[in-house]
């Protein structure tokens, strides 16, 4: 297999593992946080709260289709792991890649389990960064010199869902199986999350925003632009800046839909404060924090390639 293969299909892995296991992530983090809270409680609950332990409780089980994606990211992130570390090992002698569970075998062999752990050590650890060098923008990234790998959870995680896999009942995942699947992503073969995370929401973002635009468009059209003019020639800002009362406002920014500067300004975007989201008091077009962060990013590339 030539190298440009070889790389390929090591992408291609560390990808499969992170679109299923995001999806899983996102659906943990959703479970746990309505399982901690009363549902007469749900709305009003903290979002970010830490969530509570959850035990043996069932993994998500309006979820269509949960086996199959767990299987999905469990197989392509046990064979990147195993191709990384012991190449070759990851298939048979036909040169088909060999199910999860033999997988898990294969790090078995090479690592033995302590208490159906095995510790994964890093050849090449990170190097530490500076705090002061992170507080601006991002977080520091989590440090390790080993992977953690709980075979006998993701094993038991093979056959919780093999039933609903196969036909032959209801499948049977736990918030474990998906935790111990979620902690392969800290091996230096994967590490792939955070960026599939990233770009998930990037993707969210510009659908809303091109939906709030459409609708924003069909508004105007309904109101005509003599209304839009004298509703523009009307607005009052209720969200003015004043030193004492309200410091924290802005003044009417230009809506990108309707052209009047009607926008409202409730904030700039976190990362660079060029970009306002708010809504038009006229057309009501909505910018998200999310859709005024992606658009700051892009002018901040326009920028750099005028330069």
């Amino acid at each position: 297999m030539a190298h440009g293969t070889m790389l390929s299909m090591k992408d291609q892995r560390a990808e499969e593992f992170a679109r299923c296991a995001v999806v899983l992530a996102a659906q943990l983090r959703e479970t746990r946080r309505e399982s901690a809270v009363p549902a007469d409680l749900q709305e009003q609950a903290d979002p970010f709260a830490a969530p509570a332990p959850t035990g043996e409780d069932p993994f998500a089980p309006s979820m269509a289709g949960r086996e199959g994606v767990f299987d999905q990211a469990l197989s392509n992130g046990l064979a990147a792991i195993v191709a990384s570390e012991w190449p070759g090992k990851e298939s048979d002698r036909t040169g088909r890649v060999l199910s999860a569970s033999a997988l898990l075998q294969v790090i078995e062999k090479h690592i033995p389990a302590t208490d159906g752990i095995v510790l994964v050590p890093d050849q090449h650890p990170m190097p530490q960064i500076p705090q002061a060098a992170t507080d601006s923008l991002f977080q520091a990234p989590r440090l390790s010199s080993h992977t953690r790998i709980d075979v006998r959870t993701l094993q038991n995680g093979i056959e919780a869902s093999q039933a609903a896999r196969h036909g032959r009942g209801i499948g049977g995942l736990q918030h474990r199986h998906i935790e111990a699947l979620l902690a392969l992503d800290g091996h230096r073969s994967l590490g792939v999350m955070g960026e599939e995370q990233q770009e998930r929401i990037q993707q969210t973002a510009q659908a809303e925003d091109t939906a709030s635009q459409k609708r924003a468009a069909e508004y105007l059209e309904r109101i005509g632009e003599d209304e839009a003019t004298r509703r523009a020639e009307n607005v009052t800002n209720p969200n003015a800046y004043h030193p004492k009362h309200n410091p924290g406002g802005h003044d009417l920014d230009t809506c990108p839909v309707c052209g009047h500067e009607t926008f409202c300004v409730e904030g700039l975007d976190p990362i660079f404060g060029r970009v306002g989201h708010g809504q038009c008091l006229v057309c009501t077009y909505t910018r998200t924090p999310g859709a005024a962060e992606d658009e700051a990013f892009t002018e901040h590339l326009r920028s750099m390639d005028d330069e």
